[in-house]
C-alpha cells in the first residue's frame, strides 16, 4: 500500500497497482501547525505512524503518533527526535520498529536484507556510517570517509552490500561498498557527475534508491535547496549506477523532478513523488507516478492535491476504506 501524508492533515491509502485511493484518514489539526511531515507503518502492518505537530509547541515538528488501524485509536508514541522516547523507535525505509533503543544523532537507518544489521547514515557532525548489530544491540563500528567533511551522505542496501554515497555538492561524489565486515573506508569509487547545467553553481542534493542488486542515483527536488529556483533547464529523472566503475547509464523519467523515489522489489517497480516548481508545493497538483524500472517507462500517474506530501510503501494488515476522521492528534 502507498501511504501518502499531506501537511494539511490527510493520509491517503493508495492501491499501488492502480494508484487509486481506497481510503483516507483525516486528522483535524489546529490551525497554523507544522502539519503531517512523514508516514510509515509497523512491520506487521497493524499500526500507522505519522510525524505530527508537537504537543507542547504545535508549530514545532515533529512528534511521533501511532494509529491502531483496527480501532483507529491514536496515541503519542514518542517525543521529538533525539529524546529517549524517540530513540526507542527506528524507521528503516517505510517501516517503523518499536523497542529497538539506539542512541543516535539523527541517523537515517537501513535494515539489511537478513535483518541482522542496521546501518545508519548520519550527516550531523559527519558524514558517518553507524553499524548497529541487532543481535548485540549496540553500534559496533563507525566508519568515517576521510577528507569528506561537509559532504552530504546517503545510501542503500543492494544485494549483500550497503552502498554509502557522499556527494561533493556538484552532482558527483564517492561511493563505498560496505559489508558488515568492513573495518574502515578506503578511497572509494569516484561517481560520474550528472545533472550539470551551464552557469549553475547551486548544490545538487542527491539521494539513492535500490531495487534488488540495482542502485539508482537521483537529484531531489521540492526542498528549500531546489536548484530550479535559481537555474534553468535542470534535468530530472534518475540514473542507474554501476557501483564498481562509478559510471551512470539508463536515465529514467528525465522530465520528472522527484522529491522521493520508492522501490517495490517484488514487482520491479519504482514509485515517484514529483515535486512542483515552488518550495511550498502550492503552484499545482502533485504527480504520483508508477515506473517500470527495467525500461524507465511511466506506466501510470495520478495527481494529488496541491501541497507538501510525504510517501511510503508498506504492507497493511488492516486497510480502512472510505473516509475516516480522527478528531485531532492526542496532544498532552
Amino acid at each position: 500500500m502507498i501511504l501518502a501524508a499531506s501537511r494539511a492533515g490527510i493520509v491517503e491509502l493508495i492501491d499501488p497497482a492502480t494508484l487509486e485511493t481506497v481510503g483516507r484518514i483525516h486528522f483535524d489539526l489546529p490551525r497554523r501547525t507544522a502539519g503531517l511531515n512523514g508516514v510509515s507503518a509497523s512491520a506487521d502492518g497493524s499500526t500507522l505512524y505519522v510525524e505530527g505537530p508537537g504537543a507542547s509547541f504545535q508549530g514545532g515538528c515533529c512528534e511521533l503518533y501511532s494509529v491502531d488501524l483496527a480501532s483507529m485509536r491514536t496515541t503519542v508514541a514518542a517525543s521529538i527526535a533525539g529524546t529517549r522516547s524517540r530513540n526507542a523507535f527506528v524507521t528503516s525505509g517505510s517501516i517503523t520498529y518499536a523497542g529497538t533503543y539506539i542512541e543516535g544523532s539523527g541517523d537515517r537507518w537501513h535494515l539489511s536484507p537478513d535483518r541482522r544489521w542496521l546501518f545508519g547514515v548520519r550527516n550531523f557532525r559527519g558524514p558517518v556510517l553507524d553499524m548497529y548489530d541487532t543481535a548485540e544491540r549496540r553500534i559496533v563500528r563507525q566508519l568515517v570517509p576521510e577528507g569528506h567533511n561537509g559532504g552530504w551522505a546517503t545510501g542503500a542496501w543492494a544485494g549483500k552490500n550497503f552502498y554509502f554515497f557522499v556527494d561533493n555538492n556538484t552532482g558527483s561524489g564517492r561511493l563505498w561498498a560496505v559489508s558488515p565486515e568492513t573495518a574502515q573506508l578506503d578511497a572509494g569509487v569516484a561517481v560520474q557527475a550528472f545533472g550539470q547545467v551551464a552557469g549553475c553553481r547551486e548544490p545538487v542534493p542527491i539521494d539513492t534508491v535500490s531495487l534488488g542488486n540495482r542502485l539508482f542515483l537521483y537529484e531531489t527536488f521540492g526542498s528549500k535547496v531546489d536548484r530550479r529556483d535559481r537555474c534553468r533547464g535542470v534535468p530530472g529523472g534518475a540514473w542507474l549506477l554501476d557501483p564498481a566503475a562509478g559510471s551512470l547509464s539508463h536515465q529514467i523519467a528525465p522530465d520528472s523532478h522527484f522529491a522521493t523515489l520508492l522501490s517495490d522489489p517484488e514487482e520491479a517497480l519504482l514509485y515517484g513523488l514529483v515535486a512542483p516548481g515552488d518550495a511550498n508545493w502550492l503552484s499545482a497538483p502533485v504527480p504520483l507516478v508508477r515506473i517500470n524500472a527495467a525500461d524507465g517507462r511511466i506506466l501510470q500517474s495520478r495527481l494529488l492535491d496541491a501541497g507538501v506530501w510525504h510517501i511510503a510503501l508498506a504492507p497493511l494488515s488492516v486497510v480502512p476504506h472510505g473516509d475516516v476522521r480522527i478528531s485531532g492528534l492526542p496532544y498532552n
